[in-house]
């Protein structure tokens, strides 16, 4: 669950276990500036819907493991079969038990013999909603990431005017703080940029395109469900729909041994 958070969680606990062990690394005035101005500068830069978003999406990768995209096709799978051979009424019992909330909107709006133009509209304006959503708390964390060298940056340079202050005023004794401000904002910057906001960029646009993938499988099985294509069909087209390696290791899956249970 943790794997792709194995590089931020191991900065942290660093920074957490060098205020014990190399507390000459442990600077709160530089980590106040750097950390605590580059929040403060994000938090008044967007509204509150978006950073509230933003956290939601950070504690869902934390708390939950993604579904890989060959699950979800076998959960179309499953769902072909059981149209097949119940019909609607076998998509309506599955409806309360599903736990993407995009394929639950199409079966319950297939089970609810909506239009198919209605269907295909509102799945297109749900699909348009969370990939907005997503791409704003990217969009949050990339300015973050922008922000936090920026800011270290401004703690060197506060912290070189404090220095050259004290230098002139012959206060021997500041100097050193002067000198540690100086050195650690930018030293947080830089880590707190590419070592803990940055692999979270990349992780919630993987997990962007991959939901991405999924809506757009799930909206085209909807469509061809309603249209009246044959079960088999609609998982061939599927497996088809699938980048080569992938569709090369569902070839197993598809057929022989599945596609005749659905015919």
């Amino acid at each position: 669950m943790f794997q792709g958070f194995a590089v931020p969680i191991a900065v942290l606990a660093a920074l957490i276990t060098g205020a014990f062990v190399w507390p000459e690394f442990f600077n709160i005035p530089s980590l106040l500036l750097t950390l605590g101005g580059a929040v403060l500068v994000t938090y008044v830069s967007y509204p509150k819907e978006q950073l509230r978003g933003l956290l939601l999406h950070v504690r869902v990768l934390f708390m939950e493991a993604p579904s890989p995209l060959q699950d979800h096709i076998d959960e179309l799978a499953r769902l072909t079969r059981l149209f097949r051979l119940q019909g609607l009424r076998g998509l309506e019992n599955q409806e309360f038990q599903l736990k993407d909330p995009f394929l639950k909107q199409g079966v319950s709006m297939l089970v609810d013999l909506h239009k198919e133009e209605t269907i295909h509209a509102r799945l297109e304006f749900l699909c348009a909603n969370i990939l907005s959503e997503q791409e704003a708390s990217r969009q949050i964390l990339l300015t973050l990431g922008k922000l936090l060298p920026s800011f270290g940056l401004i703690g060197t340079l506060i912290g070189m005017v404090l220095l050259l202050r004290n230098i002139s005023g012959q206060d021997v004794q500041s100097l050193p703080a002067a000198l540690g401000l100086a050195v650690l904002a930018t030293l947080y910057g830089a880590v707190l940029a590419n070592a803990v906001v940055a692999p979270l960029v990349a992780r919630l646009l993987s997990i962007a395109m991959e939901e991405e993938r999924k809506m757009h499988f799930t909206l085209d099985w909807v469509m061809r469900l309603l249209r009246g294509e044959a079960a088999a069909g609609v998982a061939g087209k599927l497996r088809v729909s699938l980048p080569p390696v992938e569709a090369a290791v569902r070839e197993r899956s598809w057929s022989p041994a599945i596609l005749p249970t659905l015919r």
